[in-house]
């Protein structure tokens, strides 16, 4: 019964960013116990409740060192091996403009690897004329921009100020450097997150059942893919109960 089964998942980053390089970490499913802490996430403990499912979900790296590309790639791993590849999406089909519900294969949605990249990497500010090192978001840095903004302190140069390398400066001296940057140096920094974006696109594609049609569609990710619904359970699995 106490049993913890775990299975290799090669992470989209590649392990590149991690300090021993391991692309592969060891996960296993959804159990009753991880159940009760998804159902007690709130609007109050949301990030903080959220890396500690992941912690004791994930071996070989610490949760709030993933960053946030291969945090996705892992909970997509969760709802395709613990529930169901299957996902039920209500959109508005582009062709015949009518409300429908479609199943959405989780498992065929494209995942997108991590270009090289060394961090931190050094970028030049255009306009204040400095280069600045850079590393991408990490689990740790949604938990702390979470807990500022619950404070009700603003958290949009927080959150950049938290991306920048640099030993000299503690976290008050970055916000404080980013505060004063150009709109254009700061839109460089946020490039930066982008261009090295990685993971699962969120991205499927649909047929309606209606007209035949289909198209492209958003697939956000939802709690509710981690903790379905009783309505949900009773449409996958009504012919076995």
């Amino acid at each position: 019964m106490g049993n913890e089964v775990f299975q290799e998942v090669t992470l989209p980053s590649g392990g590149k960013l991690y300090g021993d390089g391991k692309a592969v970490v060891k996960l296993r499913t959804l159990k009753g116990k991880d159940e009760k802490l998804i159902a007690e996430i709130n609007d109050d403990n949301f990030e903080r409740k959220f890396a500690l499912v992941l912690g004791n979900l994930i071996e070989g790296i610490d949760a709030g060192e993933l960053t946030l590309g291969d945090r996705m790639h892992i909970l997509l791993w969760e709802v395709i091996n613990s529930q169901s590849p299957k996902y039920p999406v209500k959109l508005i089909c582009e062709d015949c403009e009518k409300e429908v519900q479609v199943d959405i294969d989780l498992a065929e949605m494209e995942s997108i690897g991590l270009d090289d990249l060394v961090e931190p990497k050094e970028v030049m500010l255009p306009d204040a004329g400095v280069p600045v090192k850079l590393r991408l978001f990490r689990v740790k840095d949604e938990i702390k921009i979470f807990e500022r903004e619950k404070s009700g302190k603003p958290s949009w140069c927080y959150r950049y100020a938290l991306t920048l390398v640099d030993d000299k400066m503690d976290i008050v001296q970055k916000e404080s450097f980013i505060d004063e940057l150009s709109a254009t140096d700061l839109g460089v920094i946020r490039a930066f997150q982008e261009k090295y974006s990685h993971g699962p696109t969120m991205l499927s594609v649909y047929v309606c059942p209606k007209c035949g049609g289909g198209g492209d569609c958003a697939v956000p990710f939802r709690l509710e893919m981690l903790l379905p619904s009783a309505q949900t359970l009773v449409s996958r699995l009504g012919a076995t109960i």
